[in-house]
C-alpha cells in the first residue's frame, strides 16, 4: 500500500524517467539550437523499457545518431515522503557526422531523488563511435513553489548544469520552469550561452 501511494504521489515526475509504468508509451524531446535529444519508449515491464532514440550535437562535428535500446530501473528507494531511483540504459545503432559514419553505442547511468517539494537528478551519458568516446554530464536541482493536486497544474523551478566532455569549455547553466498537467509535461528555459531550452513530453 505504501508503494502504491508513493507512486501516485510522484507520478508527475515519473514521466521524465527512462522507465515508467508497465504498458506506458512515452515521447520526449529536448531541444536547443546546438543539440537535440529525442526518445520514444514503451515500458513492457515495471523495470524495463524499449526505446527509439535520436541525438544531435553540433559541437561533436555535427554528430547525429539513431539507436534502439533498453532502459532499466536498477533500484528504487521508497521513503515515507520521498523516493530515489537508479536507472541504466544501453542503445546501439548508426551515426554520422561531417567526417564519417558507422556504428555507435550509447550508455547512461542516471539517479534521482524527489519529494513533493524538492528534486535532484544526475546523469552521465557516454557515446562510443569511430574509436572515440564522449561523455555528457547533466545535473539538476528543482523545487516546487507550491504543492498542487494530481488534477491541477504542477510547476517546478529548476536549474540544470550540462557539460559535454572534450567539447565544452565550461558547463552550460540553464534555469528553467517545468510544468505538468495530466499527460503532458513541458520545460522552457534560457541558458548562460543565450540559447533557449525546450522539452516536450507526452505519455499514453
Amino acid at each position: 500500500m505504501k508503494s502504491l501511494i508513493l507512486i501516485i504521489i510522484f507520478s508527475f515526475n515519473l514521466f521524465a524517467h527512462p522507465v515508467i509504468y508497465k504498458g506506458g508509451f512515452v515521447y520526449q524531446g529536448s531541444f536547443m539550437p546546438t543539440m537535440n535529444e529525442i526518445r520514444a519508449g514503451y515500458t513492457f515491464d515495471p523495470n524495463f523499457a524499449f526505446t527509439l532514440n535520436a541525438n544531435y550535437f553540433e559541437n561533436m562535428g555535427e554528430y547525429q545518431d539513431y539507436t534502439l535500446g533498453l532502459n532499466m530501473l536498477a533500484k528504487r528507494w521508497l521513503q515515507h515522503d520521498s523516493q530515489g531511483n537508479l536507472y541504466l540504459g544501453v542503445h546501439a545503432g548508426q551515426y554520422e557526422d561531417k567526417f564519417d559514419e558507422g556504428e555507435t553505442i550509447n550508455g547512461f547511468v542516471m539517479g534521482d531523488w524527489e519529494s513533493r517539494e524538492h528534486y535532484v537528478m544526475g546523469r552521465v551519458k557516454s557515446f562510443w563511435y569511430d574509436g572515440e568516446k564522449r561523455d555528457q554530464y547533466i545535473a539538476r536541482y528543482g523545487f516546487a513553489p507550491y504543492i498542487a493536486g494530481m488534477d491541477e497544474l504542477q510547476a517546478w523551478m529548476i536549474v540544470q548544469g550540462m557539460y559535454l566532455d572534450e567539447q565544452s569549455k565550461e558547463a552550460v547553466i540553464t534555469p528553467m520552469m517545468r510544468f505538468f498537467y495530466k499527460t503532458a509535461l513541458w520545460e522552457i528555459g534560457h541558458s548562460t550561452r543565450g540559447q533557449t531550452y525546450l522539452t516536450l513530453m507526452m505519455h499514453y
